[in-house]
């Protein structure tokens, strides 16, 4: 099975396993740079095995620390981690001379990969949950922030969010695949169920299902980043358990299964009929028809941020009741589009519903023209970012937007998805190689101005490039994209007058004025592929 990114094609062209090879070498030294300077324990000091944080910002002049960060950014250390594993054995599999470097260089990073998933005991706690369908139910949600203590969290009222469950959800599940983990599955299981108890299912005068989850049990607005981000997991989750059904491995617990809902008069009902497999995929249609149909914006083809709503939680006899929300409302955000073409990628996957294929390309357009623009001077488009490093979160919400154009290429009849990842890795591989803008391997979240007055950084953006970069690894193995041809001598094909074009066919410049400035790789010119050394 094709999943997340993690099996290549057989074989691929050299030139793609040298471009996949340096991009994960580039994301191991990321990872390691940011794993080196923003790593902490509970006290701020060196981070332990058993007591591992990551500071939520870090000055690289002073070396001061802020922290420890939140489970929202803490989550992006493990999704940085899956990324990179993911690409690494990508590479392996579809490039037999690479699967010895491959398996010198991946045990350090399964390490820090079950490390870091270890040391989300910080963020874990128990409270009662009252939802619209359950009474009294004990829960182990991840708070927002880091607790003194493993399990002692306080996840009440706001303090968990559903959006944080499903972020740690899909990485576990992408984790699972990984290492084969079967606890790793479980907890994202738990989250996942967890999560769902946040879909308002009560019914309107009309018999009409409300839908949406709330942001969090402590919230009645209901939000794109607490709804599109679980589409995804729940259809990864839906092929695990056809895999386990059919197989006949399913637990006694499993086959027991059962949910709560409400029926069109309200009144409280359990399903314990419905197999996991298909309760997954059910759900991940209904959250991705809700969220389009409240949240799209149709003259854009890009997202709505939220539906506001008074938040006082009502509850009567034990349950949530339903509250009314607003209209469709907020700001366009790319990881809000970003969850929505990811959703409907892998929805298309499981079901071959041609619908699909069109919301994927209206999508992948509409959040193009919106979130990418032209850098003429650079010859690129830049996903915007914010003003500041403290700023705001754009660098790791372009991260989702990136990744959901590798999911989205195989079924884009447009060039978007295409250009996004290609000037994605353009800008990347500019900031990298540009010895004024990496420090250290840690880049500035503006990859094409660099760093100016910015003496922070934070690990949740180096997370951010360092998962792009991975990203984009698998990516270039599955599709195999570059046209093979024998790679040339430089000295026989370039002149000074020659146009130079990196391997996915972006511009880079006049052959005479940058070769000095290029690293050691392959290019395009004249259409061959050459190498400069």
């Amino acid at each position: 099975m094709i999943f997340g990114g993690a099996v290549a094609s057989a074989t691929v062209s050299p030139d793609i396993a040298y471009q996949a090879k340096q991009n994960a070498e580039r994301a191991m030294a990321i990872i390691d740079a940011t794993w080196e300077k923003g790593a902490i324990n509970r006290f701020g000091g060196a981070a332990t095995a058993n007591d591992l944080a990551f500071a939520d910002w870090f000055s690289m002049e002073t070396a001061q620390k802020g922290g420890p960060a939140d489970v929202w950014p803490y989550t992006a250390a493990i999704e940085a981690l899956n990324s990179l594993i993911e690409s690494l054995d990508a590479l392996a599999d579809a490039d037999e001379s690479q699967k010895a470097w491959v398996s010198n260089v991946r045990q350090s990073y399964i390490v820090k990969l079950n490390q870091v998933i270890d040391n989300l005991e910080w963020y874990k706690g128990e409270y009662t949950l009252a939802s619209y369908a359950t009474i009294g139910k004990k829960v182990t949600p991840y708070a927002v922030p880091r607790a003194g203590a493993r399990g002692t969290a306080d996840v009440s009222g706001i303090l968990n969010v559903y959006d944080d469950q499903m972020w740690i959800a899909r990485e576990l599940i992408r984790a699972y695949r990984i290492t084969d983990n079967r606890k790793y599955l479980d907890r994202a299981v738990y989250l996942t169920d967890y999560a769902l108890e946040g879909w308002d299912c009560w019914h309107d005068e009309n018999g009409k299902e409300y839908g949406g989850i709330t942001w969090g049990p402590g919230y009645n607005s209901k939000h794109a980043c607490s709804n599109a981000p679980l589409i995804q997991p729940l259809v990864w989750l839906s092929e695990i358990y056809a895999e386990f059904e059919e197989q006949g491995t399913l637990t006694d617990s499993e086959k027991e299964f059962k949910f709560y809902s409400r029926d069109e008069s309200n009144k409280v009902f359990v399903d314990k009929t419905t197999p996991r497999s298909e309760y997954y995929l059910t759900f991940a249609k209904k959250i991705y028809n809700w969220q389009k149909e409240n949240l799209l914006d149709p003259a854009k083809n890009v997202y709505f941020d939220m539906m506001g709503a008074d938040n006082t939680i009502k509850v009567s006899g034990g349950y949530r009741q339903h509250v009314d929300t607003g209209s469709k409302t907020g700001s366009y955000i790319s990881y809000n589009t970003g969850t929505m073409i990811s959703g409907a990628s892998a929805l298309y996957s499981a079901t071959q519903d041609e619908d699909y294929i069109a919301d994927i390309n209206n999508a992948v357009r509409g959040s193009y023209n919106q979130f990418a623009k032209q850098v003429r001077s650079k010859s690129t488009y830049e996903f915007q970012t914010d003003e500041t490093v403290m700023n705001g979160f754009n660098t790791w919400f372009n991260c989702v937007l990136i990744r959901s154009y590798a999911d989205a290429f195989p079924y884009c009849t447009n060039v978007y998805a295409k250009n996004g990842l290609n000037y994605m890795l353009k800008n990347l591989d500019y900031a990298f190689d540009n010895a004024d803008y990496n420090k250290g391997n840690i880049l500035p979240i503006k990859l094409l101005d660099g760093w100016k007055e910015e003496v922070s950084m934070k690990p949740f953006h180096q997370f951010a490039f360092a998962s792009e970069y991975g990203v984009i690894a698998s990516h270039l193995i599955r599709s195999n994209d570059v046209p093979a041809s024998n790679v040339e001598s430089i000295s026989e094909d370039a002149t000074e007058d020659d146009t130079l074009y990196s391997l996915l066919g972006v511009r880079l410049g006049n052959y005479s004025l940058i070769k000095d400035n290029l690293p050691s790789g392959i290019y395009i010119c004249n259409g061959k592929k050459i190498y400069i050394k």
